[in-house]
């Protein structure tokens, strides 16, 4: 016959000696494998079979055996036997026990189910809550424990109640804090979880006062009104609007609670609130009749927008309360007002299309009050039919050789949708919002003139600008190296500028050289040193409208070209002061000498202009006679010119 395993094989605490005879006596007694009977009956109590955790548990052997060999205790399942009479357990929970009892060869058990009940500890659930004449009132809705202990904190005796219990009232003979513990008991047990909480009683329940009303709607059915107030948790409230109560028996949270109104005709009326407190010990305290509602409207007209809000009805307000009313543009204060009675504002400074809201917050400060009222918000959006101011400081100059760039100064708001640009009486427009136009694919070939008038995004025109009219610039050589320059005045729009300045460029561009004229009525000028200069002379006036603030305005370029010059003498005298015969010349690139007698004879030849013939030929001076030169050349601008004279040589 298979034995069976009475024991569980791990956490086994007892010797190796003493699990042997108590599985020897188990065999021979077990239904299974015994084989007699036992005459003796195991019998235990314990001490303490209900407790809280940690629950301390003491068995008695009440088997009367005598001599017996073994008596040993399992307390647990996770736990074998063990000969010890104490256990202590730490876990909430029902627990079973079984008792073996061995003489000699013969044994016997008990086990006794779910004997051993050990209860967790809570902390009990409760509420406090204040009422009037320092009261208050406790209400333990928790059914964990049979009954529980107050100890109210005033030396008072302690009062016990059952579960299930209507709530308790205690009175406090003083004011002050006190501390009152709360004790669940077990019964039986008489154990169980405890928790103190600090009240303070009162000895009148606080008038309500809202921090904030704030009307959200604006309209005759359909208007609606919030109202912000700080509640406390022991009492009840009840809102009346206008002396009737509309909403009742809101339970307090100790923060803010914010109560909507609804379905209000908050256009045409006003709405005043009061709140009432409730204690549960049946006492009430009702707030002033002085927290009412403020509606503001807004309408557009033209260039400004008139804001309109009703007084406050300031009956019932204590002198001195009110602070002041702030009024909100797009969501930023924008004016205050210190009267009370002031129900408009005009707000000029405004923008056509764009979209303007406003709100109006009131404020109340006392030593009884202390709260805000905030409109309902408006929105419009702006419109003006005044016409923009004309462009001012319109300016042209001549950027290059077919370009002309006009600027000028205007107000950017409202935002410029489109020019108009009149050039010599002809119409350009540019649909952009620039202060800068060029003017391209021109000739200059005459003088333009400018005049400019703008629409701005609130479909207004401007008046048309003055004109401005870059210098135009002509000029040519009256004599030999002496060049005449004449320009037409320059204009502007403001009819104002400094003076003029003649620039002479190079081939690229650049100013080598200037002639200062001092005067902006002067419009000529003579450059006499041209003649030594370049063969190809650039102009351009440089008008200068504002040194300090680098504004100037340029004319167009022009080109004079100027002829070569060579100059030959028609005598000289190798032993006077003309020792070489040669030319004087300008602008000349390549140059080619030669020199012939009357017979046709060539005696001298040269490419170095500055190289003359000294009157030697073939090594021996020449006799005085008359001679021919034949000159080849290509001045500067590629031209190829070819002369021939005669000279006399004397000796």
């Amino acid at each position: 016959m298979q034995k069976r395993n009475l024991f569980y094989k791990k956490n086994i605490k007892i010797d190796r000696c003493f699990l042997l005879k108590v599985l020897f006596t188990f065999w021979i007694f077990s239904p299974f494998g015994g084989w007699g009977a036992f005459a003796q009956t195991a019998c235990f109590t314990a001490d303490n079979t209900r407790g809280c955790v940690p629950l301390t548990v003491n068995v008695t052997d009440c088997s009367n055996t005598p001599n017996p060999t073994l008596i040993a205790y399992k307390y647990s399942q996770i736990e074998g036997f063990v000969a010890r009479t104490t256990n202590t357990y730490t876990q909430p929970g029902r627990y079973s026990i079984t008792q073996i009892v061995q003489v000699g060869a013969s044994g016997d058990s008990i086990r006794r189910i779910n004997y051993i009940e050990v209860l967790p500890t809570p902390v009990p659930i409760f509420t406090i809550k204040n009422c009037a004449n320092q009261q208050i009132s406790i209400d333990i809705p928790d059914l964990t424990y049979e009954q529980y202990e107050i100890n109210w904190g005033d030396a008072s005796p302690i009062q016990t109640t059952p579960k299930n219990s209507p709530p308790l009232t205690h009175t406090y003979a003083s004011l002050g804090s006190f501390s009152v513990t709360i004790t669940g008991k077990y019964v039986p047990g008489n154990c169980g979880g405890t928790t103190s909480v600090l009240v303070t009683p009162v000895t009148t329940l606080p008038k309500p006062m809202p921090s904030l009303i704030q009307t959200i709607t604006r309209g005759t059915n359909n208007g609606k009104i919030v109202l912000n107030f700080d509640s406390d948790a022991s009492f009840l409230y009840d809102f009346l609007v206008n002396g009737v109560a509309v909403t009742q028996n809101i339970q307090g949270t100790g923060g803010t609670i914010i109560q909507t109104f609804d379905n209000l005709n908050t256009e045409n009326q006003v709405f005043c609130f009061e709140i009432k407190a409730k204690d549960v010990c049946g006492n009430e305290n009702v707030s002033d009749n002085v927290f009412c509602n403020q509606i503001l409207k807004v309408t557009a007209q033209n260039n400004q927008n008139i804001i309109d809000w009703r007084a406050y009805p300031a009956s019932n307000i204590p002198v001195g309360a009110f602070e002041s009313y702030t009024l909100y543009r797009n969501g930023q204060a924008y004016q205050v007002f210190t009267d009370i009675n002031q129900v408009q504002y005009v707000d000029t400074d405004v923008q056509c299309r764009v979209n303007y809201c406003y709100e109006l917050v009131a404020d109340f400060n006392s030593p009884t009050l202390d709260f805000s009222v905030k409109t309902n918000q408006s929105c419009v959006q702006s419109f003006s039919t005044l016409p923009p101011p004309a462009v001012n400081s319109l300016n042209s100059t001549v950027d290059s050789d077919f370009t002309i760039r006009l600027f000028w100064e205007v107000p950017t708001i409202p935002r410029i949708t489109s020019y108009k640009i009149d050039r010599n009486g002809e119409i350009l427009t540019n649909e952009t919002a620039t202060k800068s136009i060029i003017d391209t694919d021109l000739r200059m070939t005459k003088q333009f003139c400018y005049k400019i008038q703008y629409t701005n995004e609130c479909e207004n025109t401007s008046a048309v600008s003055a004109s401005t009219c870059p210098v135009f610039l002509r000029g040519n050589a009256v004599t030999q190296g002496n060049i005449q320059l004449n320009w037409t005045p320059y204009r502007n729009s403001d009819n104002s500028f400094e003076d003029y300045i003649v620039e002479k460029l190079d081939e690229n561009g650049n100013v080598y050289a200037q002639i200062q004229i001092f005067s902006n009525i002067i419009n000529f000028a003579l450059d006499t040193e041209a003649k030594d200069d370049r063969q190809i002379m650039r102009y351009r006036i440089k008008t200068v409208i504002d040194n300090a603030k680098k504004i100037y305005s340029y004319s167009n370029v022009i080109q004079i070209k100027q002829k070569f010059k060579i100059f030959f003498p028609n005598a000289f005298a190798p032993e006077g002061l003309n020792a070489t015969f040669a030319p004087k010349a300008l602008f000349i690139k390549t140059y080619k000498m030669v020199i012939f007698n009357r017979l046709g004879e060539e005696l001298f030849s040269t490419k170095n202009i500055d190289e003359g013939w000294n009157g030697n030929a073939k090594g021996n001076p020449a006799p005085a006679d008359t001679y021919v030169y034949v000159v080849e050349l290509e001045d500067t601008l590629g031209e190829i010119f070819t002369t021939q004279g005669t000279f006399l040589l004397i000796r």
